[in-house]
């Protein structure tokens, strides 16, 4: 095996990243495993470890320890170290609050499976990227208005800690869409989908999704595929409260797609536009604000995923 590259997120899940790579480092120096390791200690430094890793160690594996947004960070970096020709395989032992992204690619929680997974290294899979006109690429999902305002709310909340200290992380999302629900105001949009645009009155949600879940295992797009080279847009409109809450508690089993306020649209090609600017999120990270444009870019990653 090559020089493994890993990155590991030790404040992720509230400590649970650091904690796991205090078990699986020892593991790793026993079987004698090549590696080259870096922990983050700021906001964004992922994406600069993962260019350091592929460009100065011809890394051709990088495995992260952390959540959804390590992992959001440490793509970015693989696609601008691509820029220069270096490339790898992307394998992820889950150590965050939603862990979205392993629940895709069917990576458990328990760190040693997880780890098993990626030395082995025996299903690769080639998947879809979003980029935004900024440049930003997100490998879940990227969304605007209430969403926005629920992972801004939830990554400073004072429960996702103690909450990710119980085990019990993704009930910190719930707890936000509670919060949020009931002080948002929606606002008039226009959403175009390859070239078609569609005015939303009362838009709540635009999301764009890669894969199914989000918000810590919301099937916010149940039928969204990162290997069809198209995204999976949700809109959710309503002038009233009332007439969403069925929503609030149907979308975790995906069963929110025949409600009349839901509408679903696939597209290679995503804009939108708001009435006033709305915060946007890409995989639960803050990432500006409307307007809002996204490309696929098919087959953009390699992804270690379970057999």
């Amino acid at each position: 095996m090559k020089l493994l590259g890993i990155i590991v997120n030790p404040l992720s899940g509230d400590g649970r990243g650091s904690n796991i790579w205090r078990e699986i480092e020892p593991l790793l120096k026993s079987q004698a495993i090549a590696y080259k390791a870096k922990l983050t200690t700021l906001a964004g430094e992922a994406t600069q470890h993962a260019v350091t890793l592929l460009q100065e160690n011809k890394i051709d594996q990088l495995i992260v320890i952390g959540g959804d947004g390590t992992i959001h960070e440490v793509v970015g970096g693989i696609m601008e170290a691509a820029e220069h020709g270096e490339n790898c395989r992307l394998s992820v032992i889950p150590a965050g609050t939603g862990n979205d992204f392993a629940k895709a690619y069917g990576i458990p929680n328990n760190p040693l499976q997880a780890l098993d997974i990626a030395l082995k290294a025996a299903n690769t899979v080639q998947i879809d990227l979003l980029k935004t006109a900024s440049g930003r690429v997100a490998v879940n999902s990227i969304g605007a208005g209430f969403d926005g305002k629920v992972a801004k709310l939830t990554n400073e909340a004072a429960y996702k800690k103690w909450l990710n200290r119980l085990g019990l992380g993704q009930i910190a999302y719930f707890l936000s869409i509670l919060r949020v629900f009931v002080t948002y105001q929606p606002c008039k949009a226009w959403l175009e989908v390859d070239g078609t645009t569609y005015e939303i009155t009362d838009m709540w949600l635009t999301a764009v999704a890669n894969i199914p879940f989000y918000g810590g295992s919301i099937q916010i797009c149940p039928s969204a595929s990162p290997h069809d080279g198209l995204a999976d847009i949700v809109v959710i409109r309503s002038s009233g409260r009332l007439r969403l809450l069925p929503i609030l508690f149907t979308v975790y089993q995906g069963k929110h797609t025949k409600h009349p306020a839901v509408s679903f649209y696939k597209g290679k090609s995503i804009s939108l536009r708001t009435e006033s600017p709305l915060l946007v999120q890409a995989d639960g990270e803050i990432g500006g604000t409307t307007p809002l444009h996204i490309e696929i870019i098919p087959s953009g990653l390699r992804v270690i995923r379970a057999e």
